[in-house]
């Protein structure tokens, strides 16, 4: 199982990209208004913050996962317990991203259909390509989709040029100042976070120790992708309507007028689909590998066929999409996983292990 570093690239920038434009932007503009795109600027510094101390981490034990460096690190029982921390974060991302994207398709596409179905379909097709096709065939996918996914999105913004009034960004910071621009940043940053996966997928790269530049090209790439949305939905659809909608990238899709092309939001559903499909298996390999890696199971891939019903099961905990998008990104993902996970455990691995490795260069 190989993966090259543009593979990662695209990896990251698809797991950065997708969800963030459609789950987090409505955060951001109820925070912070008409500098919401200030917020997102923000969110990109502490994404690259996470990914550059992910990188540095990485390249103390470029041959092994976090399941097996965190004990190396912290001991057996204290690197168990960060395993654990971080499983957790796992085993409840996937079902979360499920149900939204279950939400957003029956909302755009499938409304007469059942949430069990789309979710269902979409757990045999990830659950298959990470069987079946490992790391590498997940790579090879977002190697495919990743500029097609750039492409369209790069599509819907040039297309509403037309829309643009520059009234609606002004004032600048003055009606909201920094605390809430940085309150709506927070939201945004914890969705471009997701550079900290680099310490599960470093041992499969060809050329680790070049990975670095890979992954903060695949978080820069996204956070200008993801602030020039967020600008031009302030400047096409303002602020006083925007705050109220749940999904406001995908209403932009539908300002566009080009002649008798109308129902452009179906580029909206395969940017959601494909960027989605993508996340799903990179973290259901994740889930898996690691599980196997920390139960030591040696073949990783029967474990495929365990945790998917499992990860089923969670999806329908949530019981509206309230519960599975405002309560878990407000109560779980901002104030544990981003501070706790995505920065302070990687920091802390990272002082720890440079002090180990330098202890043991004095010793020998």
């Amino acid at each position: 199982m190989k993966l090259s570093n543009i593979q990662l690239f695209w990896m990251i920038a698809i797991m950065e990209l997708g969800m963030t434009l459609v789950m987090t932007t409505t955060v951001s503009l109820q925070a912070a208004k008409q500098d919401a795109w200030i917020s997102v600027f923000f969110a990109g510094c502490i994404a690259l913050l996470i990914a550059f101390v992910a990188t540095r981490l990485t390249l103390l034990f470029p041959d092994q996962t976090l399941v097996q460096f965190s004990e190396a690190i912290l001991g057996k029982w204290i690197g168990k317990i960060i395993v654990l921390i971080y499983l957790v974060q796992w085993y409840t991302i996937v079902p979360i991203v499920l149900r939204q994207f279950s939400d957003v398709i029956e909302m755009l596409l499938l409304q007469r259909t059942p949430s069990l179905a789309i979710i269902l379909l979409m757990i045999l097709l990830m659950s298959y390509v990470t069987f079946t096709g490992k790391i590498e065939g997940i790579g090879r996918c977002s190697e495919i989709l990743g500029p097609m996914i750039f492409l369209m999105v790069f599509i819907v913004l040039f297309t509403n040029i037309e829309n643009i009034n520059v009234k609606n960004m002004l004032p600048l910071y003055v009606d909201n100042g920094m605390k809430n621009i940085m309150q709506g940043a927070l939201a945004p940053a914890s969705y471009l976070g997701h550079a900290v996966e680099i310490v599960m997928l470093t041992p499969f790269l060809t050329r680790p120790r070049q990975a670095a530049v890979y992954v903060v090209w695949g978080v820069v790439v996204p956070v200008v992708i993801v602030i020039v949305s967020t600008l031009m939905i302030i400047i096409t659809i303002g602020t006083d309507l925007s705050v109220h909608m749940w999904y406001p990238f995908i209403e932009l899709t539908r300002e566009i007028k080009l002649g008798f092309i109308e129902n452009w939001d179906a580029f909206a559903v395969v940017i959601w689909i494909t960027s989605v499909f993508v996340k799903l298996s990179i973290y259901l390999f994740i889930t898996t590998y690691g599980t196997a890696q920390f139960l030591k199971v040696e073949n990783w891939r029967n474990m495929v066929w365990i945790i998917a019903p499992i990860i089923l099961l969670f999806t329908f905990v949530p019981k509206n999409v309230t519960e599975s998008t405002n309560n878990y990104l407000n109560n779980y993902w901002v104030p544990f996983v981003l501070p706790v996970n995505m920065i302070g455990i990687p920091l802390l691995l990272l002082v720890i292990g440079k002090m180990r490795q330098r202890k043991a260069r004095a010793n020998s």
